[in-house]
């Protein structure tokens, strides 16, 4: 018979074999417990590679470069949070005219997909970026002039003035932010919808306004003339216009012909964009002022704090006013 030491040793020793298997089996247990984890974790990481995040507001947004704020607005109301939009002249002190481009204006084209500006020689700065960017031919272009309207240069470059405009630029970005990002084809197309149907209080105020015969006026530059003919304005004298515009000093018979305009009355008033400081058209102003001419007064580009609805209303409401219509 084994004595009791020895008996003893034998126990211990069985015991220690018995927590030896069972420590083999709590860790074969989460050998297997863990292996679908890592499975499922390397499964994951593969998709996240192969299968980034969509377009839009869950990944990266659509880039869009307009070369004006208004064009810029628009693309916003579009796009909504699935667009990324950088106006490049966005200073009403700017003279688009004589904007040179910065260098962070050409690196927004470059990453840009999709680029809108007016084209018809108003904005040729821009025409330039696109065509010096090796990636051209990948980018969804909008020259607004020429594309929606059928504008050529040489005619008058203030398409936004234009009522048209807008709403034609609102479903061409629909159309082209729905073929970037197919998925939400359908709300691009609701939100450009939307967009159109907010400029309704402007084509209201342009079709109570509108006159029933042309009446005469005469304006310091082109600028207003798109709304000018959907009001049935009529300038007497364009030649004098055309010459501010172009940074050059009218004839004499055209300025002679704009203030016999005012001295005699023939004109129902007088456009005066402010944003130009020629001696001359101060002069004009001055005379229609003191022969109780109204002035209405237009800008170029849109003012700071107003948003285009606003800034086309506001102007509305000046020539209704010089019309007699309250």
């Amino acid at each position: 018979m084994l004595k009791t030491r020895e008996l003893s040793a034998l126990f211990n020793v069985g015991r220690k074999g018995n927590q030896m298997q069972t420590k083999l089996k709590w860790m074969a247990l989460i050998v297997v417990t863990l292996i679908p984890v890592w499975l499922l974790a390397g499964c994951s990481s593969k998709q996240s590679t192969t299968n980034p995040n969509p377009v839009g507001a869950a990944g990266p947004k659509i880039q869009v470069v307009a070369a004006e704020d208004f064009y810029g607005e628009v693309a916003q109301a579009v796009g909504g949070d699935r667009v990324a939009v950088t106006s490049i002249l966005n200073d009403p002190n700017v003279d688009p005219h004589e904007y040179e481009p910065t260098a962070d204006a050409s690196k927004s084209v470059a990453n840009a997909q999709v680029v809108v500006y007016t084209g018809i020689g108003y904005d040729d700065w821009m025409n330039k970026l696109i065509r010096a960017n090796t990636t051209a031919n990948t980018k969804q272009v909008v020259a607004v002039g020429s594309d929606l309207l059928g504008r050529i240069t040489g005619d008058n470059p203030h398409v936004w003035y234009d009522p048209a405009t807008m709403p034609k630029l609102a479903d061409r970005l629909a159309d082209i932010l729905g073929q970037l990002d197919p998925g939400q084809a359908q709300d691009y197309q609701n939100r450009a919808r939307s967009y159109i149907n907010t400029l309704t209080p402007m084509t209201d105020e342009i079709a109570r306004l509108k006159q029933s015969a042309p009446v005469a006026i005469d304006v310091s530059e082109p600028v207003f003339g798109y709304l000018a003919d959907a009001l049935n304005l009529k300038t007497n004298d364009p030649k004098f216009a055309k010459a501010i515009e172009e940074g050059n000093d009218p004839n004499a018979s055209d300025v002679i012909n704009v203030q016999s305009d005012i001295k005699n009355k023939r004109i129902k008033f007088f456009v005066y964009n402010i944003q130009t400081d020629d001696p001359t058209v101060k002069n004009i102003v001055q005379l229609a002022e003191s022969n109780g001419i109204p002035v209405v007064k237009v800008t170029e580009t849109e003012p700071t704090g107003d948003n285009y609805l606003q800034w086309m209303t506001g102007q509305l409401d000046q020539a209704g006013k010089a019309l007699g219509i309250q």
